[in-house]
């Protein structure tokens, strides 16, 4: 039988016996086999791709319902995808450089006419990386407002546990979904499957996971975006990293970074804390966005419950343990409240259980 032939039956036998999904699968492969070699073959089947939504498309439900999609079983390989609402504005506090690259991103996608008549194409897949709670996810919902895209994400622990014993086709389908339904794909935590393959400790179904996403980076289309993330690229195979358009590094916030979340998520309550902003900035840097934020929450809530008593709760939470501190250290912290912080010398005293004498005679010394 030759190719064409093959290519017809196998249309027909999804047309007649499978489901609409399953047909959508298989044109969206074969058009891509026409990217290169019939650009305007190409073009035609994808429009029709987007211009024919699938019939009770589970994921277009769940934009209106905003929960975790619930797929028939007939789509059971596609269980694990869920919809992640970015439907409120997200301000983000990034770099000025982590910025600008973002920014490019966007650009790119409104010059992307431009771009096809020099022969090049917008960057379609990116991967992030960086320590938890740097802004990863933050990042991918802030992309896919400005791109007005939908967002999914997958669950790759479920994938774990789910798709060892069977074949990587789960997850190919699962990426051929999101490629002919123009979203963002966002793969957390990517180094739980894309482990290098020179990891003795490695099982074999893992390794043909890497192999399915190595083969499903190629040619992803313009019309959606997939973003991988990683707290430990060290864990991640160097030729899925090499196939990604571009690479996106997080770190935990600089200084100036933290006195601007700590704004931002005060909120109206800014001035309330104004004494204690310095100690805020102290002691809150060298952390990530989600601790600041977790933080300042915390505080603000105390703030609401307790006001008699916030100043000393606040500083207790934010301040050193001072079971761990030896007595100079808690004299030095004592006289850095008052010094540092405007903190009274007889309320240092009570938090630090050191005499107002020794705080007044140190004070004197500086």
């Amino acid at each position: 039988m030759k190719k064409n032939d093959k290519t017809i039956i196998d249309i027909a036998t999804l047309a007649l016996n499978g489901t609409q999904t399953d047909l959508r699968l298989y044109l969206a492969k074969e058009a891509r086999k026409y990217k290169s070699t019939d650009p305007e073959t190409y073009k035609e089947l994808e429009k029709l791709l987007k211009s024919s939504p699938a019939r009770n498309n589970v994921l277009r439900k769940s934009l209106s319902t905003k929960e975790s999609l619930t797929p028939p079983s007939t789509e059971e390989d596609l269980s694990l995808l869920k919809y992640i609402d970015n439907s409120h504005n997200e301000q983000l506090i990034l770099s000025a450089e982590l910025k600008d690259t973002l920014d490019q991103v966007i650009a790119e996608r409104k010059s992307i006419k431009e771009l096809h008549s020099k022969g090049l194409t917008p960057t379609s897949s990116i991967i992030f990386q960086g320590p938890p709670g740097v802004g990863k996810t933050a990042s991918a919902r802030w992309l896919a407002s400005k791109l007005q895209l939908p967002l999914y994400t997958l669950d790759l622990t479920s994938v774990m546990s789910s798709f060892l014993g069977k074949t990587g086709n789960n997850l190919r389908s699962v990426i051929d979904f999101a490629k002919t339904h123009p979203c963002i794909l966002l793969l957390d935590e990517i180094d739980a499957i894309a482990k290098k393959r020179s990891d003795e400790a490695d099982v074999g179904e893992l390794k043909r996971l890497v192999t399915v996403m190595l083969q499903e980076l190629e040619d992803w289309p313009d019309g959606g975006m997939l973003i991988a993330a990683t707290n430990h690229p060290e864990l991640v195979d160097p030729a899925l990293w090499r196939r990604f358009d571009m690479e996106v590094t997080f770190s935990n916030p600089s200084k100036s970074e933290v006195n601007e979340a700590i704004e931002l998520f005060l909120g109206d309550d800014g001035f309330d804390f104004k004494p204690l902003k310095h100690l805020l900035i102290d002691s809150l840097s060298g952390t990530s966005y989600s601790n600041i934020k977790r933080t300042i929450f915390k505080l603000r809530k105390l703030k609401v419950i307790n006001p008699k008593s916030f100043n000393e709760n606040a500083i207790r939470l934010i301040g050193p343990n001072l079971s761990s501190l030896s007595r100079s250290e808690k004299i030095e912290w004592a006289v850095r409240l008052v010094n540092d912080f405007g903190i009274s010398q007889q309320k240092s005293s009570t938090l630090t259980t050191v005499s107002r004498d020794t705080i007044r005679k140190k004070l004197k010394l500086i």
